[in-house]
């Protein structure tokens, strides 16, 4: 008898404990869906694995619990809203939800980077607002076809940013191409006339013409005081320029072109528009300012 009065007072122990554990879930918010549209538009499957990785992998924000227990909070941790909808946005794109666990971890390497590279901007051409709080610095040079592609790109981010991004242009040279430090010089000699992205357009036009004959000819299609080009075309404190930017980022570990950095930090992902707006958005966060890009917003 005392055996099972004990067997029983067990039972209902564990009863007691698991009624308090169902109620304490009971009791937890549920996800904040409205701040997760790209989820919600996942389906039902794809949806549980990737919420499946969220409650194994640690959010990076200012709580450091599992993205999903940082998601229903009373107040949703911002950077676990982020980390959740843009893994929607990749499995939606068809990347496997196993794999976004890898992509969190180096998401996390860059916002938490130990060095934040400060870079000389006297004398170095930008575009965008001059008090705008977020900078993308692109190191690159005019015989790379990546940099062609990507400058069409940074004009948008520039251009769709209402004010909030500014960018600014750095030489980098390769030795590996032929008439690159040329190239380079002309840019900088028509960035003094106020001419550096009219220069920028031409050397990208074909970059097969930019021995000096072209250049020459370059500038005087946009009007430049030719005497004063050619004088600077040759100009130590010119060429000196174009040897500082290679040499800030190779200090920078620039290992080839383009190479961007957001506010100082080594931007390590594809050089894709949705993955700039949403990282350009993140670090806007951080620094309390409104996100710019709208379609990256959650709020």
């Amino acid at each position: 008898m005392k055996k099972l009065h004990q067997a029983l007072l067990l039972l209902g122990t564990a009863l007691i404990l698991f009624q308090a554990q169902a109620l304490h879930a009971e009791q937890k918010n549920p996800l904040p869906w409205h701040l997760l549209p790209r989820l919600v538009q996942l389906g039902e499957n794809q949806q549980a694995a990737l919420l499946d990785v969220l409650k194994s992998e640690q959010s990076y924000g200012e709580c450091k619990e599992s993205v999903y227990d940082c998601l229903i909070l009373e107040k949703p941790d911002p950077t676990a809203v982020r980390i959740a909808n843009f893994g929607a946005y990749l499995v939606s794109r068809g990347v496997p939800p196993r794999h976004f666990g890898r992509f969190i971890h180096d998401r996390a390497a860059f916002v938490n980077q130990g060095e934040v590279h400060t870079f000389s901007y006297e004398e170095t051409p930008s575009m965008g607002n001059p008090e705008a709080k977020i900078t993308l610095t692109e190191f690159a040079e005019f015989k790379c076809p990546h940099c062609l592609a990507l400058s069409p790109l940074l004009k948008t981010l520039v251009d769709e940013s209402n004010g909030q991004v500014r960018v600014f242009f750095k030489h980098f040279p390769l030795k590996s191409n032929p008439g690159s430090a040329l190239a380079a010089q002309a840019a900088q000699a028509a960035h003094r006339q106020g001419k550096f992205w009219e220069m920028y357009d031409r050397l990208f036009s074909d970059m097969n013409r930019q021995g000096m004959e072209d250049i020459i000819g370059y500038a005087s299609e946009l009007g430049l005081d030719m005497e004063r080009f050619k004088r600077d075309l040759e100009d130590p404190s010119l060429i000196a320029i174009v040897e500082r930017d290679k040499m800030e980022g190779i200090r920078a570990n620039v290992r080839g072109v383009p190479t961007l950095f957001i506010n100082g930090k080594s931007y390590p992902f594809r050089n894709d528009e949705v993955f700039l707006k949403d990282m350009i958005n993140e670090e806007a966060e951080r620094r309390g300012i409104t996100p710019p890009y709208v379609e990256w917003r959650y709020e």
